[in-house]
């Protein structure tokens, strides 16, 4: 039997998930409902597949993912997902989970994800390749930063003030705002709050 866990918040793909996975070689042994009591039922339930959600409160899937990737022993993992945004998709495609799974799928693509997976094969959605496809087009086709501009990303992404940035910048606010404009032209976005939601994509 290979042992499966599923982090979902919703108890609706739970009860879907124990109907579908019954009569099959897989066993359903935990659930986590959130980022945090993923790792932990990971840690301690130690499964063999792990049945990850992408957005779930308190860490979301690519979280999880991260830091799983960082740790020795850790179960394969198939990202679950109702749609990911551009900056989601390259996470993942950075990450490379073992599988990727659209949560408006046939239940039958799961079973299927789940038993390449098991073979020791990745398995994507072909819906979700192309979307990777297409977000790998446009990452490669955004304006390059400079490395200063890449480090302002970055510390926009982190929720830092102009004033902080300016701070740890050693420059003045001023100058932190001419180079907010400058980016937000280069790279066609209108605020800093996209800045920050787009920041991983942009970023690369």
């Amino acid at each position: 039997m290979t042992r499966v866990m599923l982090a979902d918040d919703h108890p609706m793909i739970a009860a879907a998930l124990d109907v579908l996975l019954r009569g099959t070689d897989y066993e359903l042994v935990g659930r986590a409902r959130s980022g945090s009591d993923a790792l932990a039922e990971v840690a301690r339930l130690k499964p063999d597949l792990l049945l990850l959600d992408v957005n779930m409160p308190d860490g979301s899937g690519l979280d999880v993912l991260r830091d799983l990737r960082e740790r020795r022993s850790a179960p394969a993992v198939v990202l679950l997902t109702a749609g990911m945004d551009d900056s989601q998709l390259l996470v993942a495609d950075r990450l490379g989970p073992e599988g990727m799974v659209l949560k408006t799928s046939d239940p039958a693509l799961l079973l299927e994800c789940m038993e390449q997976v098991r073979k020791g094969e990745h398995w994507a959605d072909p819906e979700i390749a192309e979307r990777t496809r297409h977000a790998k087009e446009r990452a490669a086709s955004a304006p390059s930063l400079t490395p200063r501009e890449r480090e302002l990303v970055e510390l926009v992404r982190q929720g830092l003030r102009n004033r902080d940035i300016a701070a740890q910048l050693g420059v003045t606010e001023g100058t932190v705002k001419v180079y907010l404009h400058a980016i937000f032209d280069k790279l066609g976005v209108d605020n800093r709050t996209e800045l920050a939601m787009r920041g991983a994509e942009l970023l690369g």
